[in-house]
């Protein structure tokens, strides 16, 4: 096996939001992924915040954000007496 062309590369991507809801990523990820020229390999995420989650979808239909939103709303409610 030939290991020339085995590289990794690391990369800090820094998202603002407004707080509860979703953030589509994909465009700035492909955006880098172009930019180093990527062909084949493994994408690693590290999410540095304690309350967010990585969710891969197809994103097919809007209605599976807002059943996904409702479901996690049932699960853990902003209302819910936590500690």
């Amino acid at each position: 096996m030939n290991d020339e062309g085995l590289r990794q590369r690391l990369h800090t991507l820094n998202i603002k939001t407004r707080g509860k809801g979703f953030v589509e990523i994909n465009g700035r990820l492909i955006d880098w992924l172009r930019d180093i020229k990527a062909e084949d390999g493994l994408l690693t995420l590290f999410i540095r915040h304690t309350s967010a989650s990585l969710i891969i979808q197809e994103n097919a239909d809007p209605d599976v954000l807002r059943d996904l939103a409702d479901s996690l709303d049932g699960l853990a409610p902003q209302s819910a007496p936590y500690r």
